[in-house]
């Protein structure tokens, strides 16, 4: 399921140019890679990364590793995947896959690598049949709950096994980039969380160390260092969130339900019976049938 990038996927050329609908334009072009806002290393305890799997995880992977490893500080850093789980039916609802290549990130870098899932919901499928709705623009259920809370307990998990008899203070990097969308371009690169504990639990800096990296640069330091990405990419997907995420561009949608037609045809009978449907410009029905057309 996983590819070294020797030459950009297929998507590549368009991905700068046509991003999905959550991750439209932003207000200002990305500069070029700078050394502006430095992390600083030795005021934190360890350096969590989250990583999806996808592209951007897999230049978050390297920026951090490698400017951890020239400050000597390389012990410090730690891969976190948070698994999603499957669907009633078993299907995975993240791209089959996804896991083992955050793995090959983390062993890449020589770094440990761990895997969590929510301890309250089993999958993102059953927190969306609970809620009775898609996750949307304004209700990201998805990410806070399967996504935040489980990194926010994986750093508490990491403060009681250092065992620092404080808080611990944590750095958690993401991929987050400032082309994707206005909202992302104007996120600070380096920020004190709302992880942070009210003064018992824990400090946490959320760290975007690709944000100023267009996704040609990204795929550049894919090429360049031998990262591995998923193989979604050379199949036509631009991105690598959920197989089936609301919040993806419609024709990302079409092109997933083609490789995907057994899990969306399990998310078109939930769409049918919560009635409400998947985006509101679209529904799984019409999704479906373009995919087959």
């Amino acid at each position: 399921m996983t590819k070294k990038p020797f030459n950009a996927p297929p998507c590549a050329a368009g991905c700068a140019a046509a991003q999905m609908e959550l991750f439209a334009a932003p207000a200002v072009t990305p500069a070029a890679p700078a050394e502006s806002a430095e992390f600083d290393f030795d005021a934190h305890d360890v350096v969590i990364v989250g990583d999806s799997g996808g592209k951007d995880s897999g230049a978050t992977v390297h920026e951090v590793c490698t400017r951890a490893d020239k400050a000597g500080q390389l012990h410090k850093v730690r891969v976190l995947h948070c698994d999603l789980g499957r669907t009633a039916k078993g299907h995975l609802v993240e791209w089959p896959g996804a896991l083992e290549v955050a793995r090959a990130h983390a062993k890449q870098y020589g770094v440990p690598f761990a895997v969590r899932r929510s301890k309250r919901w089993n999958s993102l499928w059953e927190r969306i049949l609970a809620h009775g709705n898609w996750p949307g623009f304004f209700a990201r259920f998805c990410t806070s709950d399967l996504k935040t809370v489980e990194g926010r307990n994986f750093v508490d998990e990491t403060g009681v096994e250092l065992n620092l008899g404080r808080p611990i203070r944590a750095g958690y990097a993401m991929g987050m980039r400032a082309e994707e969308s206005r909202a992302r371009a104007k996120k600070p690169v380096i920020e004190r969380n709302r992880m942070s504990g009210k003064g018992t639990l824990r400090v946490v800096t959320t760290w975007l160390p690709v944000h100023e990296l267009t996704t040609e640069q990204v795929w550049q330091t894919h090429r360049e260092n031998g990262i591995e990405h998923h193989e979604a990419y050379d199949q036509g997907m631009r991105r690598l969130s959920c197989r089936a995420c609301p919040l993806a561009h419609t024709d990302d949608l079409v092109r997933s339900a083609q490789l995907n037609p057994e899990l969306f045809a399990e998310y078109a009978e939930a769409e049918a019976e919560m009635g409400h449907p998947f985006k509101k410009s679209i529904t799984l029905k019409a999704i479906i049938e373009r995919a087959r057309s």
